[in-house]
């Protein structure tokens, strides 16, 4: 599916090889790792990002869902969009990567496709979650939390935080409400 998808925030297939039972593809190099590898757990000496280069990757990032959710046909839903799934560029240039969960989404009076639960806990939107009616709001959902990622500094999921602040979404709708 991602060899047919072309765009400048989905990362670039530019091969694989097959020998026997064994498969490789070959992306480009994203030399800056991924968004999570800038957020979380970074070493002290390591400058955090600033303002203006979280609201550029989340503007790179948005760009490239809102290419797979309205300029592809059908409609590709991504299902795994997460911080450690925006890779990037020289410059912070952000790329969406790893479309092994994405789904084609619904064709013409469908609302939804139908499927088993996949995705990453702490992303995945609670009405997916409980139905298995996958949409585009489903990556709609994980987008905020990521969002949230990047607003806050914290993780999707956190077992070390205390009980009650451990589920990102949670804790900010606690702390807002």
């Amino acid at each position: 599916m991602l060899s047919l998808l072309h765009h400048t925030n989905l990362v670039n297939l530019i091969g694989y090889c097959a020998d026997g039972d064994q498969r490789l593809l070959v992306y480009e190099f994203m030399p800056l790792g991924s968004l999570e590898d800038h957020l979380h757990d970074v070493p002290p000496e390591k400058e955090p990002l600033d303002w203006n280069t979280r609201m550029k990757i989340a503007a790179g990032a948005a760009k490239g869902l809102e290419h797979l959710h309205d300029k592809a046909s059908p409609p590709v839903i991504y299902r795994d969009f997460k911080s450690s799934n925006i890779l990037l560029g020289e410059g912070f240039h952000p790329k969406l990567s790893d479309f092994g969960l994405a789904k084609l989404g619904p064709v013409g009076d469908n609302t939804h496709v139908s499927t088993r639960v996949m995705g990453t806990y702490g992303y995945c939107a609670p009405e997916y979650a409980m139905t298995g009616q996958l949409t585009v709001k489903s990556d709609v959902y994980s987008f905020g939390v990521v969002f949230l990622e990047l607003i806050t500094g914290r993780k999707a999921i956190d077992n070390t935080k205390p009980q009650g602040e451990q589920n990102l979404v949670a804790w900010v709708c606690s702390s807002i409400l």
